[in-house]
């Protein structure tokens, strides 16, 4: 997208996720989904965010409750992660019923095991095996949205010298979230109630308007820094900048035709 062009639009609230086969960008109104198939054929899908809107939007704005309403906002991960939390809890509080009473597991203690572990040991596998080419689409998610929202362009060349850091990554959510579940597991007791207290009050933290600059919750961000760098994201090809480019100009593009015809 030339310079020129994309100063003279508004600016649009622009977010985004990494998948192992694509990347995902989403604005207010509109979601532009690149997948990548296993020939490197690839499709890019838009859609409507239709939650984001009216009074879910205005949920979203609330203090605490914004919290839990970002968490199932299109977080499939989290979701799965807080679903799987809820059924070890059950687990458990069956486990100790059934041990402090002196009877045999029931079955329905049988059934969740049955179900819980295959399926934690099946998402574990497939998560080594894809976590390289989600890095690589991490890095390109992050260098785009920079370009996009600092009018650097949105040029190959230009979004190939972007920062590949980003203080919106959810890694920095997850930085406050730690401590908070550490100081949580001492008040409440249920695994899956402490995660989502701690995805809620961390999600405060993280909204608050410069809090990268401020004493003590600016170390939690460099801490975040090192961890993307490190860790979360790896230097993408152009191949996957070019993913990532093309994908954003498409949900732009959406919301400037909404913009138009409104």
């Amino acid at each position: 997208m030339d310079k020129e062009l994309q100063n003279s639009q508004p600016k649009y609230s622009i977010g985004g996720s990494a998948m192992n086969n694509g990347i995902f960008f989403y604005s207010d109104n509109y979601t532009a989904k690149f997948t990548m198939r296993k020939d490197y054929s690839y499709e890019i899908k838009t859609d409507k965010r239709v939650l984001h809107r009216g009074f879910f939007k205005r949920l979203g704005r609330i203090p605490i409750i914004k919290g839990f309403y970002a968490m199932f906002d299109g977080n499939f991960l989290f979701t799965f992660i807080i679903v799987m939390n809820i059924i070890l809890d059950l687990f458990i509080i069956i486990s100790r019923r059934s041990s402090s009473e002196g009877k045999v597991p029931t079955p329905v203690l049988i059934a969740l095991f049955v179900v819980t572990v295959p399926v934690l040991l099946y998402k574990l596998k497939k998560t080594f095996f894809m976590v390289r080419r989600t890095w690589l689409f991490h890095g390109a998610e992050h260098k785009t949205i920079y370009a996009y929202n600092h009018d650097v362009g949105l040029e190959l060349e230009d979004v190939r010298n972007c920062p590949r850091v980003s203080n919106r990554c959810g890694t920095i959510l997850v930085v406050f979230m730690f401590p908070i579940y550490v100081l949580l597991y001492f008040i409440v007791p249920y695994a899956s109630a402490r995660l989502i207290l701690a995805y809620v009050l961390a999600y405060e933290l993280f909204g608050i308007e410069n809090g990268d600059k401020l004493p003590i919750i600016k170390v939690f961000y460099r801490f975040g820094y090192w961890c993307q760098g490190k860790l979360f994201t790896s230097e993408p090809t152009d191949l996957h900048l070019v993913a990532a480019i093309e994908t954003l100009k498409k949900l732009i593009e959406l919301e400037s035709t909404k913009v138009s015809s409104g």
